[in-house]
């Protein structure tokens, strides 16, 4: 984050399992933390903050956390979830400032002009892809390295795989990149049998999954903001105990299970079938998501 005091001590990021160490050892000995950004990372890290008992304030850009990822709909069942728990949220404004007036982190100042005392600042904005090598050699690169659906680069010898690799997805019709341990555990095997010359493709859905508080979710598909009609809910969204589906034209485009569990290959169904649902059936919790739902 290329703002003042941006490496002042205090400052913390989690991209290793040191980091994570840091973060914990950090949490024991502060009374306050300033998360920057409400993706996956930002929230989870302000859950563990609040369980140990430490102020948390989130700061993010846009108007509720998760907005670009969930929606409108479900990123606001995330947002009342942590101010349950204590956390402030400051949104549509950004971090001016670090305040590091000797070194340490004190606290940041927003872009609106107002300051915030913390002893520890989070950033988790996110990190973009590397792609100044696959650049240097020539090849195709937009949001990451673009490859098919075997995971081939524009040459033929050359393949791409994990978080870097914008890849064609068959079942959904165009090139996605997903950060998300998932693709680096699933991929490999298919980069192999291209480069042994074969003509495998990765079919797999996008998944991930998250642990905040008392909740626990897991999510199936993929879809972008103005790719769906709505969000159908299925269950108890006060207690956090539903399942929602992104739907178009009656079709699933993806789900997610909220402290409802061994629901995902019925999940998977629904998408990869592409048949028209029951909204009515589909909603009621009633009827087994196996039955009677296609129409």
């Amino acid at each position: 984050l290329p703002v003042p005091g941006h490496d002042a001590e205090g400052v913390l990021h989690l991209r290793r399992v040191g980091d994570s160490d840091r973060i914990k050892e950090t949490l024991a000995g502060i009374e306050d933390l300033v998360v920057v950004g409400a993706g996956w990372i930002g929230l989870e890290v302000a859950s563990a903050a609040r369980q140990a008992g430490v102020g948390v304030t989130v700061v993010e850009t846009a108007e509720l956390p998760l907005l670009r990822v969930l929606g409108r709909e479900v990123a606001e069942v995330f947002a009342a979830m942590h101010r349950d728990r204590g956390v402030s949220f400051r949104f549509t404004t950004a971090i001016d400032e670090i305040l590091a007036p000797s070194g340490k982190v004190t606290g940041v100042r927003l872009t609106d002009g107002l300051e915030i005392d913390a002893q520890a600042v989070l950033i988790a904005v996110g990190a973009d892809p590397d792609v100044e090598l696959a650049a240097e050699a020539k090849l195709r690169v937009s949001n990451g390295v673009l490859v098919d659906a075997t995971l081939r680069t524009g040459d033929p010898n050359i393949v791409a795989a994990g978080d870097v690799a914008n890849a064609f997805h068959p079942l959904l019709g165009k090139q996605i990149r997903v950060e998300h341990w998932n693709n680096a555990l699933n991929q490999p095997a298919v980069a192999a049998s291209s480069m042994l010359g074969g003509d495998t493709s990765y079919s797999e859905l996008p998944y991930f999954f998250t642990d905040q508080y008392d909740l626990g979710m897991e999510y199936l598909g993929f879809v972008e903001p103005g790719e769906y009609d709505e969000v159908l809910f299925r269950g108890d969204v006060e207690a956090r105990e539903f399942i929602a589906f992104w739907l178009s034209q009656g079709r699933v485009l993806a789900g997610m299970n909220v402290n409802i569990w061994d629901v995902t290959e019925q999940i998977k169904t629904l998408i990869t079938s592409g048949t028209t649902i029951d909204r009515q059936a589909l909603g009621d919790p009633g009827v087994p998501l196996n039955e009677h739902i296609a129409r």
